[in-house]
């Protein structure tokens, strides 16, 4: 069902987008220690974990052995033989882990309520971050994590986000989440900008304009079939890479976006039909309102030969949309 327009979702988008946001969304955290960590994740993931040094992060994905997604997943490396991978399912990828990891030196270990995150996205939080921290990010890039602290309380700064904005994470002990909790909204309003409220905007509408999937969109799909082939090494040994060459040379779907036409489409469930002269060609597999777009947006995975511009009707009330890219802004 897309979301209905909201005057507090539209505010809350338009903060993202134009100043500063703050809320908590805490993902999984699983750590990997061991000698053998690095080797154990290197065949788990298809990007290559060995060039991932200290202090770096990479965000990747995990297959199985028909080359489909499984999960997609940001790598941090922590420290020597200390990983810690940001998921939204580590019950399930701890199994998944150990079961490749047999005889090898490679401990497990679900560190998700040890640890809260803060997400601080927009354009203005590079001010908000040097108000809140002890120490400032500096020239801290993208895709870096680093140990920082916040009125001397202990805490890891990671340069990312699922907005497309430019933004920070904050991960700080659960027993010091009411303090930190505090003084990231203290920070915030006095860099301009106010704590998120809306779920349905930082977990869908936002991420989806810049083409940001959930794990659930990439249902039977390969890297190579959703725009994420960028993360896939072919020079090295990982699991469903034999499926994933074939695929590459020969895609069976492609992820698309999908742009409705009727102001409400609110039949639309998870997974609905998608047809092309009354013809199924794919699935719609979620859609919602996008506030910076101003319109109803979705993304489907269709068949590899349907392109941008083809004119589909979705569910059982026949909603007309356009086929377009992922990344609608």
């Amino acid at each position: 069902m897309l979301f209905k327009q909201d005057e507090t979702a539209r505010l809350d988008a338009m903060t993202i987008r134009k100043n500063v946001g703050w809320y908590r969304w805490t993902h999984d955290l699983v750590e990997v220690t061991g000698a053998d960590a690095l080797e154990i994740l290197d065949m788990i993931f298809v990007s290559n974990i060995a060039k991932v040094p200290e202090g770096k992060t990479k965000y990747t994905a995990m297959l199985n052995e028909d080359g489909e997604i499984i999960d997609d997943v940001i790598v941090m490396h922590m420290s020597p033989d200390v990983y810690w991978v940001s998921t939204l399912y580590g019950p399930r990828l701890i199994p998944w882990l150990e079961a490749h990891a047999e005889g090898k030196d490679v401990n497990t270990r679900l560190i998700t309520y040890d640890w809260d995150m803060y997400a601080i996205q927009g354009p203005n939080s590079p001010a908000a971050m040097d108000k809140l921290l002890d120490a400032p990010t500096g020239d801290m890039k993208r895709f870096a994590v680093a140990e920082n602290t916040i009125s001397g309380i202990p805490v890891y700064i990671h340069r990312s986000g699922y907005t497309g904005e430019n933004g920070f994470e904050v991960y700080c002990d659960t027993e010091k989440t009411a303090e930190i909790r505090k003084l990231i909204d203290t920070a915030v309003k006095a860099a301009g900008g106010r704590e998120i409220y809306t779920l349905e905007v930082y977990v869908r509408s936002i991420p989806m304009e810049k083409g940001f999937a959930l794990k659930q969109d990439f249902k039977h799909l390969n890297p190579f079939e959703c725009g994420m082939g960028w993360t896939v090494d072919l020079d090295k040994e990982f699991i469903g890479k034999e499926a994933t060459i074939r695929i590459k040379s020969a895609p069976r779907y492609r992820m698309a976006g999908l742009e409705f036409e009727w102001e409400s489409t609110e039949d639309i469930s998870i997974w609905e039909r998608v047809y092309l002269y009354g013809v199924e060609v794919g699935r719609c597999a979620q859609a919602i309102y996008g506030y910076t777009v101003d319109k109803n947006i979705g993304f489907a995975t269709l068949n590899a030969d349907v392109p941008d511009g083809a004119k589909v009707t979705v569910g059982p009330n026949g909603s007309p949309a356009t086929v377009v890219s992922k990344v609608f802004c």
